[in-house]
């Protein structure tokens, strides 16, 4: 069966996130309050609160959005015209400019090779100065970020790569963006619903399919004897009959 990639590099081989130009904004930028001005909040000494728990109001991670719910290019759009995520950059490494970079792709090697970037949304590649992998992550210098300050305004940015730039699909791997919201049917030709998110358990990766009726997802592995046909060019996936997994 086919191996696929969802809105990263990684193909179905695994995920880079992947935009169509002019790519839609998927990386926030938080601001970090400057507490230094004011100097560190003093504890209460004259009447101190007890500490509580209270798991009730405790702040939970949010959920992470269906991948069909987040900006992305057709699944019919060739790979070399997308922009792909590879990572996202974490924090400043030493004082000279580099960063470190969450891995968004099954294919880390290759970045070695990489010459330009795509910081964010913007419109034109910045040339990278040198990439290392380390720990498993990546250590960055792109032009025009030379400080901990800078890369520091790009926390939490995307880094994008063409398409084009990434290692050739062999013939059985798909990007995840081109499984992402294609039709899924059963042998029969009975349509079951659409991929609305596919999860990495480690192993095989599981298809999440939103039913037509507004049921439960169903859940799916992404294997040969599942997955019957993947054909993003026509925009379905034909699977196993539900009774095959006891439903």
């Amino acid at each position: 069966m086919s191996r696929s990639t969802s809105r990263t590099e990684r193909p179905h081989r695994r995920r880079i996130q992947p935009q169509s130009p002019p790519p839609e904004p998927d990386g926030r930028v938080v601001p970090i309050p400057d507490v230094a001005a004011s100097g560190p909040a003093q504890p209460n000494t004259r009447n101190p609160q007890p500490a509580t728990r209270n798991p009730t109001n405790a702040a939970r991670p949010p959920t992470p959005p269906r991948l069909a719910d987040t900006a992305g290019p057709d699944p019919g759009v060739p790979p070399e015209r997308v922009r792909l995520t590879i990572g996202t950059i974490l924090a400043a490494h030493g004082v000279r400019g580099e960063f470190k970079v969450r891995l968004q792709t099954d294919d880390p090697e290759h970045l070695l090779s990489v010459t330009r970037v795509y910081l964010g949304d913007e419109s034109s590649p910045r040339t990278v100065l040198g990439v290392r992998l380390h720990a498993g992550h990546a250590l960055m210098r792109l032009q025009g970020i030379s400080t901990p300050e800078s890369v520091e305004r790009f926390r939490g940015v995307p880094l994008r790569i063409r398409g084009a730039d990434t290692r050739p699909l062999a013939a059985d791997e798909y990007f995840l963006y081109q499984v992402i919201g294609l039709e899924v049917f059963d042998e029969a030709g009975n349509r079951l619903g659409r991929v609305a998110d596919l999860m990495e358990t480690g192993a095989n990766d599981v298809l999440v399919i939103a039913p037509d009726d507004g049921g439960a997802d169903i859940l799916l592995p992404s294997h040969p004897d599942v997955v019957i046909a993947m054909e993003p060019a026509a925009g379905r996936i034909v699977v196993r009959p539900l009774s095959y997994y006891g439903e």
